[in-house]
Parts: structure tokens; C-alpha cells; sequence
């Protein structure tokens, strides 16, 4: 029988309401940051540090966050941050409201939420090995991948820039609110402590070491592995130039359409549509073609793409190329997330996942801060070219890492 075919399960059910309630809200907060960064300053510096805030989590307190992730109850770790999300989510909209807010505000809120999102989202990727089969890892990755491209930017980013033109605090209460009504299906997730018990069995040494030499544990293993570690320099190549579409895609909407809030959100949900159907055909494309060439392919296609964002004079064709790109953007990530999951023993997935985003999202810090810089200095839509440019390069590398290496489906 096909994976496919087969129910998913209640366990599966429980992570993929709570995420879609949860990246609901992220998607309306992520259309509205850029948008208040833009209204409180012009410069693309400034504006691209909220972006290098967001990720700056990932070379600071990920490496015990991974630790933490495989030493609790993966269960009891949601649900405990998504609510301590929606506190620090309260705050800002409160701030806004006051009108008192400033850029340091939304760094440190880009840096409280993405500290968070270090356990939460380790915690729902090393859980979904456990509550699907191994044939279905694909197909539940990618229900995953779609739910979160969807919410975050096809729903979310029309509602957040709709919202944030409506009343700039309103997109941020609804993100606080998304938060804590994702504990509602969270709570139906199996208890992680039987899990736990089967992940450290024969491990007594466990409890005892330190979150040190946990975290120290997963990046070992992530270094030496013949497969994920060379997968993990080409995904750091990729974000170094994906990061220019990350951090300034709201001031080249802007600069394009003359203004309007909304259009930035039609261009986000219009990449969403896009990064929607990717995740829908990647395992299918994946077992027909394979790992290799699915990820190379699909990193050289977005890398085009964006490179072509330099050319675009109107807000439709800044959507449509902006859809473009997100389709290899979609079909990469349950194809990669996937990979990992079946080279990594799961009492490590989440101490690799984190160790993996660690230098995979930490990158996106000097990507956001050099293109922001690169702006300044060479003019906006060049630095797309060059940030298109650095992405073809990577799909290079994909193409070298994924060469050969045990546990590779080739198609």
C-alpha cells in the first residue's frame, strides 16, 4: 500500500492543527515587522537588522536549545514556549498601540521569538519520526512545509499587511493570540515520556551530563557524517544569498508600487502559492529523480529567479516572479527535512536539527546585514542579482555534497 494512502494518525493531526494555528499568526507578524521597520526608517541597513535580529538566536543559545529539545519532554517544551510567545507578542502590540515603538523594540522581539522557535520547532521535526511511519516521513514533511508556506505568507501576508494598514498594533495581537490558542491541539500530542524513556535506554549518563556535552554530542555527529555535514555548507551557501530576498523584498515592493502596504502582501502570498504546490509534488519529484538532483535542480531554478527580481517594474510582475521562485523554494524543504530525519538516530534529531539551523540560519545574519549593506551601496536591485547569483552557486555545492553517501535515495 502506498504511504500516502494511509491515514497519518491522531499524533500527526495534533502537530499539523497546532502548527497551522500557530504560523497563522507568524505569517501576519511577518508581513507586518518589515512594513513597521520600513515606516519607522528608510534605511535598508536598519530595516535588514530586524531581519539579522531574527536569526542572530541561532549562533547565540541554539546549541543548548538542541540539547534541551533531546533531554525533555518534547511535548511539555511546546507548549510551555508558545505560550511564553504570546506574552512577549502582547508586549509589542501594546508598544505599537502606544505608539512608543522603535527598531531596537522590533529586534529584540525578532530575537526573543526566534529563541523560542529553537525549541518549538526541533521539538515538532524529531517528533514527527515517531508518530508516522518511516515511509510516510515525505508525505507528513510536506503536509507539515505546505501548512507553514500557506499560513505564513498565502494566508498570513495578505491578513498581516491588510491588518497592519487597518491598525499597526492589530497584525501583532493577532500573532499573540495564534500563539496561545496553538496549545489547544498541541495538548492532544502523545506524552513524551515513554518516548524519552525509549530514546535514552542504556543511556543512563545522560541525565547526568551537561547541557554542554549534549549539544557538543549532536554537532560531532553532524560533522562527521559523510552526508549531512556536506548538506549543511551548501545550505549555509544557499542563505547567504537567499537572505537579500529575506531582508529587502519589502523596500523593493515599495520602491515598485509607490507604497501601498497590501501590495507587499500579494506578493508574499503570491510566493506562497508557489511554495504551496513544491511541497505538494517534492516527495513525488524526489523518488523520481532523487535527492541529488532534486535539491541542486531546484536551488539553481530559485536562485534565477531571484537574480530576475532586479528587472521587475510592477508590483505583478514582481508577484509572479516572486511565485516563481517559490516553488523549488517548497518542493526543498520536505525533500531535505526528510534526508535528515533518516540519517540522524532520533535521540539526536534534535540536538542535529538545531546544530544544522545553527550555522544554516545563522548565516542569514551576515546575508541580511551584507545585502542590506551591499544596498547602500551599489543600489537595490543589483544586490538581487548578486543574492540570485551566490544562491546558483550553492546548488553547485548541493550537487558536490550529494554525490555519493550512504542512505541518499537516488530515484
Amino acid at each position: 500500500m502506498r504511504a500516502a494512502g494511509r491515514p497519518l494518525g491522531s499524533g500527526f493531526r495534533a502537530l499539523f492543527l497546532g502548527s497551522l494555528v500557530s504560523n497563522t499568526g507568524d505569517g501576519i507578524r511577518l508581513a507586518a515587522i518589515p512594513l513597521l521597520a520600513a515606516e519607522l526608517t528608510s534605511s535598508p541597513v536598519l530595516v535588514s537588522a530586524v531581519t539579522a535580529a531574527q536569526y542572530l538566536p541561532w549562533l547565540s543559545v541554539a546549541p543548548l536549545g538542541g540539547a534541551l529539545v533531546d533531554r525533555h519532554d518534547r511535548r511539555r517544551i511546546i507548549l510551555l514556549i508558545q505560550g511564553w510567545r504570546g506574552i512577549v507578542m502582547l508586549v509589542l502590540a501594546a508598544l505599537v498601540a502606544s505608539d512608543v515603538a522603535a527598531i531596537w523594540h522590533l529586534c529584540a522581539v525578532a530575537f526573543a521569538i526566534t529563541a523560542g522557535e529553537i525549541l518549538v520547532d526541533p521539538s515538532i521535526v524529531a517528533m514527527v519520526p515517531t508518530v508516522v511511519d518511516d515511509d510516510q516521513l515525505d508525505v507528513a514533511n510536506g503536509r507539515i512545509a505546505s501548512v507553514e508556506i500557506v499560513t505564513n505568507d498565502f494566508a498570513g501576508g495578505p491578513v498581516g499587511a491588510t491588518a497592519f494598514g487597518l491598525a499597526p498594533w492589530l497584525p501583532f495581537l493577532v500573532d499573540a493570540a495564534s500563539y496561545v490558542g496553538s496549545v489547544v491541539p498541541f495538548r492532544r500530542l502523545p506524552r513524551d515520556a515513554d518516548l524519552f524513556d525509549a530514546r535514552h535506554s542504556g543511556e543512563g549518563s545522560t541525565e547526568r551530563s551537561s547541557l554542554r556535552a549534549d549539544a557538543a554530542e549532536g554537532f560531532r555527529f553532524l560533522r562527521r557524517h559523510p552526508v549531512l555535514g556536506p548538506v549543511t555548507a551548501a545550505t549555509m551557501v544557499y542563505y547567504l544569498g537567499a537572505a537579500t530576498g529575506f531582508s529587502l523584498l519589502v523596500l523593493l515592493v515599495l520602491d515598485t508600487s509607490g507604497g501601498p502596504a497590501w501590495s507587499f502582501g500579494v506578493v508574499l502570498a503570491c510566493g506562497a502559492v508557489g511554495a504551496f504546490l513544491g511541497t505538494r509534488v517534492g516527495s513525488r519529484v524526489s523518488t523520481r529523480f532523487g535527492t541529488r538532483t532534486t535539491l541542486a535542480g531546484a536551488t539553481a531554478f530559485e536562485g534565477a529567479a531571484l537574480a530576475t527580481l532586479a528587472v521587475a517594474d510592477s508590483v505583478p510582475v514582481l508577484a509572479l516572479i516572486w511565485f516563481v521562485a517559490g516553488v523549488p523554494a517548497g518542493l526543498r524543504i520536505p525533500v531535505a527535512r526528510s534526508l535528515q530525519q533518516r540519517l540522524t538516530p532520533n535521540r539526536l534529531l534534535g540536538r542535529v536539527n538545531v546544530s544544522a539551523r545553527m550555522f544554516t540560519r545563522g548565516i542569514i545574519v551576515a546575508g541580511a546585514l551584507s545585502s542590506g549593506t551591499l544596498a547602500s551601496t551599489i543600489g537595490l536591485r543589483p544586490t538581487f542579482v548578486v543574492g540570485g547569483a551566490v544562491v546558483v552557486v550553492s546548488a553547485l555545492v548541493f550537487a558536490v555534497a550529494l554525490r555519493t553517501g550512504p542512505g541518499v535515495p537516488t530515484g
